[in-house]
């Protein structure tokens, strides 16, 4: 589904056979997505894999453990809050209610049908397993401030929290990063630095360290490289401030999905969503980026009088400060909302059950949290059931959402692959196929893999492929800002063209790799593994080993450190039995090659040479 390929059936180094040292770093390092690589989220796969290899039922086990794992943190947290709450505060919930109420929250948090995707949708493990981290962080802070607090010894715990916890989240995924600023809106609601002087000094420091000269070095980077974040939007289709405009309007989308879950609205994919060009285009622009930063203030001024609110307010806003924020992700996902959206449920469900003023409404609103936690299973029981069937499911996004050009893409692709039993039903699966590729590439302008699919979708089958379709995709590929999943396809086609599956596109392909290397927003990774799969063309296709050998040496030149780049150098000169060369790129890779991932690889491409 969607990334699980490119991460997880297209990653050759998680196929380890045993737990060994070497099989367990080459697996663990071997992610290409985000800073980190994210290691520890890569090595759970590799381990899922080991133990019943690509049977998805394993992968989403595994998955469903770790939720589960997280709504007993859910627990925990929210009784410890609680407990803050009541010693700074007020008694609002007896103690001996603070556990059902607890229950409550995190039976909220897991049934909650946003949180589904995340377990659903293998590769998301990369958001559980930090939001597991982050969890046990808060955790691990507010017991150490409380025992802190009883003049017992507590900084254990805090240090844990910072010093272990925060790297363990990071390295599962890069926003694990915000664990120190979710400690630092903890401490200063239910804490408020409240401790002995040499204790508050300490804590003082400690924010000073983790948040506040990591944002100053941040932004002085930003001050003086502008050119970064100018270089790293040029392969989207939006500019910083459409995303930062837009931004404002999806969260509140996600605040309706929170308290408003509804069926037909929620999807894998929300690429439908429009851009906001100024502030008044969409007109509901201008009323979001206001709204948000009311949200903002509110929490901020109204933390003392009701800080459970608050609390939740500004951990929603905090866990989006990363993702929705003005770094070049893609505009929305589902799974962004999963650590953020306990802020929300917490607030909820203790305003439901907190005495207060209003005594007399307890049943009722009692009442309605039962009601609420049975709506929230029935919707997650649904929509679980849709994702069981892939073609429920498939059917279901793009009847939801008929401007998604993903979703369009997706069904189509899965018809494409889906086996006929006779001629009648191989017609069907090509229609439907061919209208949603279609359909796909009218939505967008920009849109280059509807037209291949198209093109894939006729040479698989020795059918003619229509001009038209050659010369649109070719002014898309040169014109616009050129996305990673267009180098992916793009190779893929290429790959399905060399093994003779697609029939009649050897020039086309030829023409397409050309058009693609004229784009300017074509770089870095993605520059790197269109010259590999080129230099394969060249040499399968064309029978040409000077130029192969040429785009395989533009393409190591392109990323002189990247030890895969470099492997693949290696791989092809062995290819072209120039064991000379050959031996000498093998000796870079060794050098590159700190963690000896790649060690059993080249003594297999030395024995070729020698």
């Amino acid at each position: 589904m969607f990334d699980d390929n490119l991460n997880i059936l297209g990653n050759n180094k998680l196929r380890i056979t045993s737990v060994d040292w070497s099989s367990l770093k080459q697996a663990a390092f071997s992610g290409t997505t985000g800073l980190l690589g994210r290691p520890i989220s890569m090595l759970s796969f590799a381990l899922d894999y080991l133990v019943a290899e690509y049977n998805p039922r394993q992968f989403k086990l595994t998955n469903l453990l770790i939720h589960l794992l997280n709504g007993i943190c859910v627990y925990f947290l929210a009784l410890l809050l609680l407990k803050a709450h009541r010693a700074k505060f007020a008694a609002s919930i007896p103690l001996s209610s603070a556990g059902w109420v607890s229950v409550c929250i995190a039976a909220a948090w897991l049934l909650h049908p946003l949180n589904l995707s995340s377990v659903l949708y293998v590769v998301q493990r990369m958001t559980s397993l930090s939001s597991l981290f982050c969890f046990l962080g808060l955790i691990c802070y507010v017991h150490g401030r409380l025992l802190m607090a009883s003049n017992s010894k507590g900084w254990l715990y805090v240090f844990t929290a910072v010093f272990v916890l925060t790297p363990l989240a990071m390295f599962s995924k890069e926003n694990g990063a915000l664990l120190p600023l979710f400690l630092f809106l903890t401490e200063c609601i239910f804490f408020g630095f409240t401790a002995p002087v040499l204790s508050r000094k300490l804590l003082k420091t400690l924010y000073l360290c983790t948040l506040a000269i990591p944002l100053l070095v941040i932004s002085i980077f930003l001050v003086l490289h502008p050119e970064w974040m100018g270089s790293t939007y040029k392969i989207r289709d939006f500019t910083l401030a459409e995303r930062l405009l837009t931004e404002a309007r999806i969260v509140w989308f996600y605040i309706r999905l929170v308290f408003v879950p509804d069926i037909n609205v929620l999807g894998l994919f929300h690429d439908d969503i429009s851009l906001s060009k100024d502030w008044l285009e969409p007109f509901t622009t201008l009323p979001a980026c206001l709204g948000i930063l009311g949200l903002g203030l509110a929490g901020i001024v109204g933390y003392k009088r009701m800080p459970i609110a608050a609390y939740g307010i500004l951990f929603f806003l905090v866990g989006h400060s990363m993702e929705s924020s003005f770094i070049p992700l893609e505009l929305i996902h589902e799974h962004r909302n999963y650590l953020p959206s306990f802020g929300l449920i917490f607030s909820l469900m203790f305003y439901l059950f907190v005495p207060g003023k209003q005594n007399e409404s307890m049943k009722i609103r009692s009442l309605l949290a039962v009601f609420i936690l049975i709506m929230l299973g029935s919707i997650s029981y649904l929509r679980a059931v849709q994702w069981g069937d892939a073609v429920e499911m498939k059917l279901k996004e793009v009847a939801h959402h008929p401007e998604s050009t993903r979703a369009n893409i997706d069904i189509a692709a899965f018809y494409a692959a889906m086996p006929a039993i006779n001629q009648e039903e191989e017609d069907d699966y090509y229609k439907q196929a061919y209208q949603f590729y279609a359909k796909a590439a009218e939505l967008s302008a920009s849109d280059t893999l509807g037209l291949m699919g198209l093109i894939s979708l006729n040479a698989n089958r020795t059918m003619p492929v229509e001009d038209v379709w050659v010369n649109t995709l070719t002014q898309r590929l040169t014109k616009f800002p050129f996305a990673t999943n267009t180098g992916n396809f793009l190779s893929r086609l290429n790959q399905c063209t060399i093994a003779k599956n697609c029939q009649g596109i050897d020039n086309t392909v030829g023409q397409l790799f050309e058009a693609a290397f004229k784009n300017p927003t074509l770089a870095g990774g993605t520059k790197t593994q269109l010259l590999f799969a080129w230099s394969e063309y060249l040499l399968q296709i064309r029978q040409d080993s000077t130029a192969a050998l040429r785009a395989a040496r533009d393409a190591a030149a392109s990323a002189p450190n990247d030890i895969d780049a470099q492997m693949n150098t290696a791989i092809i000169l062995v290819k072209l039995k120039l064991n000379e060369e050959a031996k000498k790129q093998i000796a870079v890779v060794r050098q590159l090659d700190h963690l000896q991932t790649h060690t059993s690889s080249l003594a297999e491409l030395e024995k070729l040479v020698k």
